[in-house]
């Protein structure tokens, strides 16, 4: 009994032991089945493939460990994926491929001759998962003018290429265009060959300057294309002139542009010695003048250049015998210049301290001017003083009814004309010499200046040349002295005073009662008079 109880017990280990190791197997067997794909594939540039795509069965659910952002979809290659199915993870590959060539869209291009352009300029809207590389089938001939096929080649880092044609045309247009300063305009056919092409300036050239080296960006419309050339304004000509040949003093340089005339350039022009002259020598020699422009062009003229030695006086012009009256101002200096044929502007020196003009005699007045050289004249003139007598009164009053009046106006209208030419031309100055009427008429005329003294004794004179009867009238009373004119034009005599007064009151042909009352206006007894002395006017 006992040995069949063990023997069961052995058979139940061996069947326990049989089992667990099967299902052990099995475990395994399940655990080391692939639940992904070895490898997906895809092609550059395009969606990353969902993570069903590396499942080996459509009903699994699985998602990935690695993270895909950190993958470039554009750049071929194998890259490695973790991926979660269940509570197990697997690995996979990703390979990227490029398959598919470039695409892009044409543009024709316009360049001018002489100008080169890049392949990758005729495409527009590449498209393609990674980079690509343009070149020309055949490089095109770029010193043709005229249109041109150009076959271009598109290939991207994975050897796939394209080929596309496209249109080049070259056009006749000069890079620079260079045109001489001083020059009015340029034409559009300077810049360029239409060849069947609509081109005009895109650039206002109208406003541009030309009188002065300068660069200009020149903007050049070919149909609907801006191109860019340029205007190079240049100075290559030399300034011209005329020689005047000159003469120049001892020790007395004269500038170099003094020799030239009628200069001719499109830019400033610098006028100097090619050597300085030798202004200490006397005679001639020739020098050379040297003109130079902002550009540098330079032009030399010979000239001559006579140096001389001044030994000529100069020239006291005016100087003569003078009668003049006691007591009258003399300028000694009017009327009289100096000229000399070299200096300007020489001082004129006048000895007149021999003079009494308080006194009647002949007295010397000496003039005398000296040049730069010195070289001096001395003139010597004879001023005769003498007293002012009524012959010399009448002259100068006579000079001015000749102004003033006529014989076809009436005695009133005379008087009315003395009375305006002398209060316009006296200048009040308060004072004057009251010794001697003709004396203080004469200078009222001649001077134009004086005091009410004045007034009275210059309408006296030419009241009485005019053939008009007048006497003085003397203010009584007051703080000063006033004196004016009664004068009687053959209607009654009349009060005529020309001497100006505060109130610019019209004073002439005025009544007793008139100034009287003036004199209540104004105070101080202003017209008050002696009435005793003087007729009476008219009553108004």
């Amino acid at each position: 009994m006992r040995k069949r109880k063990k023997q069961r017990r052995l058979m139940i280990f061996i069947m326990l032991s049989t089992a667990l190791i099967l299902a052990i197997g099995i475990a395994g067997i399940l655990l080391l089945t692939p639940k992904v794909k070895a490898t997906v594939t895809m092609e550059a540039g395009t969606k990353m493939v969902d993570v069903e795509d590396f499942l080996l069965k459509k009903s699994s659910s699985g998602s990935y460990i690695t993270d895909i952002s950190t993958l470039d979809l554009n750049a071929p290659g194998i890259y490695k994926v973790k991926i979660k199915v269940g509570y197990l993870v697997y690995k996979s590959l990703l390979q990227i491929v490029d398959t598919v060539a470039p695409t892009a869209t044409i543009e024709n291009q316009m360049i001018s001759l002489g100008d080169e352009i890049e392949a990758e300029a005729f495409a527009a809207d590449v498209i393609d998962a990674t980079s690509v590389k343009f070149s020309y089938k055949e490089l095109p001939d770029f010193e043709q003018s005229g249109e041109q096929e150009v076959i271009l080649i598109l290939e991207d880092t994975s050897k796939n290429r394209t080929e596309l044609t496209a249109m080049l045309t070259i056009l006749n247009m000069k890079k620079t265009v260079r045109v001489e300063a001083g020059s009015t305009t340029v034409n559009i056919e300077d810049f360029i060959e239409s060849d069947g092409n609509v081109v005009a300036f895109e650039t206002d050239v109208s406003k541009l300057d030309f009188s002065k080296p300068m660069i200009y960006e020149i903007q050049i419309r070919v149909d609907d294309i801006i191109y860019m050339s340029q205007l190079e304004v240049v100075d290559t000509i030399a300034p011209t002139a005329s020689i005047l040949n000159q003469k120049a003093w001892m020790q007395e340089a004269i500038e170099p542009d003094t020799f030239v005339t009628g200069i001719t350039d499109a830019t400033q022009v610098k006028v100097s010695y090619k050597v300085a002259p030798d202004f200490t020598t006397l005679g001639d020699q020739e020098i050379c003048i040297v003109l130079e422009d902002t550009s540098s062009n330079k032009t030399e003229l010979n000239a001559i250049l006579t140096v001389a030695e001044d030994t000529e006086a100069p020239q006291i012009i005016g100087v003569k015998n003078q009668t003049v009256f006691i007591g009258e101002k003399v300028s000694y200096k009017k009327n009289i210049s100096v000229q000399d044929n070299k200096d300007t502007e020489l001082e004129l020196t006048v000895d007149s301290s021999t003079v009494n003009l308080k006194k009647q005699g002949s007295y010397q007045v000496t003039y005398s001017a000296t040049d730069l050289s010195g070289n001096k004249t001395t003139i010597t003139a004879t001023f005769t003083v003498s007293s002012i007598d009524q012959a010399t009164l009448d002259a100068v009053v006579d000079e001015v009814l000749d102004k003033i009046i006529d014989d076809s106006m009436t005695s009133r209208e005379k008087a009315y004309e003395i009375y305006l030419w002398t209060k316009g031309h006296v200048a009040y100055t308060g004072h004057a010499d009251k010794d001697d009427w003709i004396k203080g008429a004469y200078y009222g005329i001649k001077n134009g200046v004086g005091d009410c003294y004045t007034y009275y004794a210059v309408s006296q004179a030419l009241l009485t040349r005019a053939g008009i009867d007048n006497m003085l009238v003397t203010r009584v009373g007051g703080k000063t002295l006033h004196f004016w004119n009664l004068v009687n034009c053959g209607d009654g005599w009349y009060h005529f005073d020309s001497c100006p007064n505060k109130d610019h009151m019209d004073t002439f042909m005025l009544t007793d009662e008139e100034v009287a009352a003036y004199t209540e206006e104004r105070g101080n007894n202003y017209y008050n008079f002696d009435k005793s002395l003087y007729p009476a006017t008219p009553e108004d």
